[in-house]
């Protein structure tokens, strides 16, 4: 008889071929780790092992993750092949196909719930910990972000192999619920642990953008490059964040020049990437920054998914819709709020959260590009502090902000702008860009000079060190 086995954490696996279950420990490094690529792994794994039922739903949720209705079809045949192996399953495997399935059925909220029963009765299942993470941050829950990784961290202790991926997670989370003592100290562990963790180096970096530490993350960045940039999948977004950084600090040429070398130097591979290099040219674009022809292939890629996704997740909807008014695509915009509005009337979580909030946030860009400031406030306003409903990080949410801003001072709305911009300075006193958005607000020469000034010398420490 075959001994049963247990994956690297210790958890149950049906699969008795101890290669396929280490291709499989392979495959969940590498989608800890960004580095490699986990399906192709696996894929060796289901070779060996046709009935690898753990290997089925592991190649189903790395599809899921990316949240792009293109892949669905790929969710459905991993599913179709973990239920004709049902026999073999354990309840560990039971549990990650029955999240698969109700992914699959819309429901994302009870995907993450199914994700949280496996993690009750096998807490050190890193896989299902880490696809249940992404799930909340795909739903803006901050509050499971943080809770979800909290409720089982006492079983991952000094020997489990995933210790420091799932402090990486633990930190994001207490930096989406703004502890940011708390998130860092975390973020700082996992690394003492293992330094090349692109996430972890990504939350501490988080907790440095809602700190107005703008010159530490550039040191952090560049200190670190080695440990999360080379041959790494998700490199573009921690690029993004450095280029955030010089962009607040008036340094558009360097984020510039990271922006074509390293977020978008050609077609993005999946929409994360593409949503990463539409958000940097958006706040350009509200900063009122020349970025040249970069919106074109930017909207291109966008229309060339449009089929696919348009209406599937919001928060990709909002950011076509900015690709569309940035590259000046009407119609593409009216094909995209037009499957949105289809979607809202439908069934479902989905069509909830478009109609509660994508539509108002499709409708306010939109106006926006028609230079209909006064519109796209009504739009924005009611819904900015619930956007998280679609998901992303507060970092992500925050063009949302810049874009209200913005629309109120070039509404002549003057006293809603005074009042955004008092509420953005009493969180980051220090940000350079609020000064500017406050100069440009300002209703007197005098104050619009004195904001101004206070801009500058914010920016000035970086350039004397470097000096």
């Amino acid at each position: 008889m075959k001994l049963p086995q247990t994956d690297r954490t210790g958890s149950p696996v049906s699969c008795t071929n101890p290669d396929a279950v280490a291709l499989f420990d392979q495959a969940l490094n590498q989608f800890h780790s960004y580095f490699g690529d986990p399906v192709a792994t696996i894929d060796r794994a289901l070779q060996l092992e046709p009935d690898f039922v753990l290997g089925h739903v592991f190649r189903g949720a790395m599809f899921a993750v990316t949240m792009e209705n293109k892949f669905l079809t790929e969710i459905e045949s991993s599913v179709k092949h973990a239920v004709g192996s049902w026999q073999h399953a354990n309840d560990r495997e039971r549990g990650h196909l029955r999240a698969l399935q109700r992914f699959l059925g819309g429901d994302l909220n009870g995907a993450g719930v199914a994700w949280d029963r496996v993690l009750a009765d096998c807490p050190r299942d890193a896989l299902a910990l880490q696809c249940g993470h992404l799930i909340d941050f795909y739903r803006g829950d901050a509050t499971n972000l943080r809770d979800r990784v909290a409720r089982v961290l006492p079983h991952y202790d000094a020997a489990h192999p995933s210790r420091s991926f799932v402090l990486g997670m633990q930190s994001f989370g207490f930096e989406e619920c703004h502890q940011f003592d708390r998130a860092e100290q975390m973020g700082r562990q996992a690394l003492d642990l293992e330094p090349a963790d692109p996430w972890a180096i990504h939350a501490v970096a988080h907790v440095m953008e809602m700190q107005n530490r703008y010159d530490e993350g550039i040191d952090w960045y560049t200190e670190r490059e080695r440990d999360w940039a080379p041959d790494n999948g998700f490199a573009f977004h921690n690029w993004w964040h450095l280029a955030l950084y010089h962009m607040e600090r008036d340094e558009y040429d360097r984020a510039l020049a990271i922006y074509d070398r390293d977020i978008y130097p050609g077609e993005a591979e999946f929409l994360l990437g593409l949503v990463d290099a539409t958000a940097f040219l958006w706040r350009l674009h509200l900063q009122g920054v020349d970025t040249g022809q970069r919106w074109t292939p930017v909207a291109d890629q966008w229309q060339a998914h449009a089929d696919a996704e348009n209406g599937f997740y919001a928060f990709n909807d909002w950011h076509a819709m900015m690709a569309y008014v940035g590259a000046g695509r009407k119609p593409a915009a009216r094909q995209l709020r037009a499957a949105m509005e289809q979607v809202a009337r439908g069934p479902g979580e989905h069509a909830g959260i478009t109609a509660r909030v994508g539509l108002p946030i499709a409708n306010a860009v939109w106006a926006f590009g028609q230079e209909d400031f006064a519109t796209a406030i009504a739009h924005l306003w009611p819904v900015r502090t619930t956007a998280n409903q679609f998901g992303g990080s507060h970092a992500q949410r925050d063009a949302l902000n810049q874009t209200l801003i913005v629309a109120a001072i070039r509404a002549g709305e003057h006293g809603l702008a005074a009042n955004l911009l008092n509420e953005r300075l009493a969180h980051k006193p220090e940000s350079p860009l609020a000064w500017r958005f406050k100069a440009d607000a300002a209703g007197d020469p005098d104050a619009a000079s004195q904001a101004a000034a206070t801009s500058q010398s914010l920016i000035a420490p970086r350039a004397e060190r470097a000096a």
